[in-house]
């Protein structure tokens, strides 16, 4: 067997582990296979990808660069890198290196893949339109039909145009009828009447068929949601079940360890006292709390107020502290005061170059990553100016709603079971407690609850605390353009609605045990 066969048959090996989910050892043999094979482009390529699937941008940079070195005009290294620099936001960079590949191969069909999701998430929805049916166009197998179809319904989907996008997911099940990934899609548009709805029972027919279970497992979900809307709550909470446990089982999510993080951190900012560095002209509203609290729902909003950008979901700050945290041991007090100053400064530059790389005009910003709720001593100190508002729910609510749906983003492990949840949200309360006793002129907290009974009162103290004046627009975030890509895109393309407020309920039989675990003190 030539070197050639050696390679291949080694790669196949990196590729099967990467397409199995099973990325720490996909990257481990690329690293491997770079090192004894260092010009071999499509090693860094595969490492890139299972680095970006475990979360590792910024590392996967850094590979493609030096794929970079001895192939400067590698399209696939190119598009990958503008991948890698969306995943972390910076949109600039990632316009720039998918054009520079779509300059050499304007044909390129992964390019225009990851270049029409590009221009979705800048709001720019006909030319992400324009990019992503020439991608269908130029599709020659099925694989990539169904890649493409996906993407333009989900520009429809997110854009609150749920008619074409109920038809393009449906054309994705007329060309692979176990493309469960649609079936999930249009579960969250679709309200079923009956249990004879065609695409109900379509869902009930291939349960069967199929034996993936990353398959299955949206389909589960979709079934679930199916069975909620015809009030088969037995049925729908069974499926639902299904769907979690097999996320559990894949992520192996470990609450001890938040336990143990929760800790850490109120130890850490109960005995180290910070001072406040500098700040920027921008000034950043945080939108923290559980996920599923009606965080999305505030910044559509306030970033209906023309002063406002809303800027979604950065990863900037866990990003940032993460890394530190690896590297450096920040909750080590034992560290000088100018360690920690130097922290603070360096994460509030590194956020702000971030920040100025997305071209934002707008001197406001909202930052709506719930989980920086973890986060809210560091960024006190590193953003002074900043406004952070804390969102709650009936407990019940927010962890039945975390369940009930399926994410994609890794930082959310415990909302696979309900024994996780509970504790999660419980260390999120005390943590939030803990937060308010130290800086309780900071952070405002907003119910749900009270912002969906009394909205126009409780959206103009929102804005008093943002130190905005009063604008009507903020009484209809449903009018609001922004793209929404979270769970709660059919809702809010809706008016504030009372509906969901105890949805949970319908679930108390099979809820009352976790109900009860989770009322004790």
């Amino acid at each position: 067997m030539n070197n050639i066969e050696i390679l291949k048959k080694k790669l196949s090996i990196v590729i099967n582990l990467y397409n199995g989910g099973k990325f720490e050892d996909s990257i481990r043999k690329s690293r491997m296979l770079i090192k004894e094979y260092p010009r071999q482009i499509i090693c860094y390529n595969v490492l890139s990808l299972s680095l970006m699937s475990n979360g590792e941008n910024e590392e996967a940079i850094q590979i493609l660069n030096r794929a970079l070195r001895y192939e400067s005009k590698n399209i696939h290294v190119l598009n990958n890198l503008g991948l890698a620099y969306y995943n972390l936001n910076d949109f600039k960079k990632s316009q720039f290196h998918l054009e520079e590949c779509l300059n050499i191969n304007s044909n390129f069909f992964d390019a225009l893949i990851n270049y029409g999701n590009l221009f979705l998430t800048l709001s720019k929805l006909d030319k992400a339109l324009n990019v992503l049916n020439k991608a269908f166009a130029l599709a020659n197998d099925n694989s990539k039909k169904l890649k493409a179809l996906m993407a333009i319904g989900n520009c429809y989907l997110q854009n609150g145009d749920f008619s074409n996008a109920e038809k393009i997911y449906l054309k994705v099940l007329d060309i692979n009828n176990n493309y469960t990934k649609a079936d999930k899609a249009i579960s969250l548009i679709k309200k079923y009447k009956t249990i004879d709805d065609l695409h109900f029972v379509n869902m009930r027919k291939k349960i069967l068929d199929i034996k993936n279970e990353k398959d299955l497992k949206y389909l589960y979900f979709a079934l679930g949601k199916a069975y909620e809307d015809i009030n088969d709550n037995n049925k729908s909470f069974e499926y639902i079940k299904k769907g979690n446990d097999i996320e559990k089982k894949r992520i192996n999510y470990q609450i001890k360890n938040d336990v143990k993080f929760f800790e850490t951190i109120k130890n850490f900012f109960s005995e180290k006292k910070l001072t406040d560095v500098s700040n920027s002209s921008k000034k950043i509203i945080f939108i923290v709390g559980m996920p599923r609290s009606g965080t999305t729902l505030t910044e559509q909003i306030i970033s209906s107020h023309s002063k406002i950008y809303g800027a979604g979901e950065l990863p900037y700050i866990s990003d940032f502290l993460n890394k530190k945290i690896i590297n450096k041991n920040i909750f080590d007090i034992k560290n000088s005061d100018d360690f920690f100053h130097n922290i603070l400064i360096e994460l509030r530059d590194e956020y702000f170059k971030k920040i100025n790389a997305l071209d934002i005009s707008e001197k406001i910003i909202i930052d709506k990553a719930p989980l920086n709720f973890k986060w809210i001593g560091f960024i006190k100190y590193a953003f002074p100016n900043s406004k952070i508002i804390n969102c709650d729910r009936d407990p019940m609510a927010i962890c039945w709603s975390n369940y009930k749906n399926s994410f994609t983003s890794k930082s959310v492990g415990f909302s696979y079971d309900l024994n996780d949840l509970g504790k999660f949200y419980k260390l999120y309360k005390d943590l939030m407690n803990f937060w308010e006793k130290l800086y309780f002129d900071r952070i405002y907290n907003l119910k749900y609850e009270t912002l969906v009974e009394n909205k126009e009162s409780e959206i103009k103290k929102i804005l008093k605390f943002c130190e905005l004046d009063w604008e009507e627009n903020c009484l209809f975030p449903e009018k609001n353009k922004k793209i929404v890509s979270t769970a709660s895109l059919s809702q809010i393309r809706s008016p504030i609605y009372r509906t969901s407020i105890k949805g949970w309920e319908n679930y108390l039989d099979n809820l009352r045990p976790f109900k009860q675990e989770l009322e004790k003190n």
